[in-house]
């Protein structure tokens, strides 16, 4: 577990733990194309034109708002598993089990 200077603390299984739980959170509305909803609805019984409006319009904000989420979504996935990587190399370096790149064992160059 990575900790900085002022005491907090990050676990990096956390973190991706968190990416994970990002990454399935739209996962229901994969594969639902909205405007084939908002047709059938448009034939049903229901479908009068006000109603059928109102629900084209969500659909189609739907649509958009899903596709910038889903976006959104994985770059905040991505980043929360760069940071979990990043906290465990900090980690590495702080107790001597990874040197930097061109550092010998001593921390001299090679």
């Amino acid at each position: 577990m990575s900790a900085n200077s002022d005491g907090f603390h990050a676990d990096p299984e956390d973190l991706r733990g968190g990416a994970s739980d990002i990454r399935k959170c739209l996962e229901p509305a994969k594969g639902i194309d909205f405007g084939d909803l908002n047709d059938s609805f448009g034939e049903s019984d229901q479908g009068d034109l006000l109603l059928a409006g109102k629900f084209e319009k969500f659909c189609d904000t739907w649509d958009v708002a899903h596709v910038k989420l889903e976006d959104s979504s994985e770059d905040s996935a991505d980043k929360l598993e760069a940071m979990a990587q990043n906290y465990e190399q900090a980690d590495a370096f702080a107790e001597g089990r990874l040197m930097p790149p061109g550092m010998g064992p001593l921390g001299v160059g090679q």
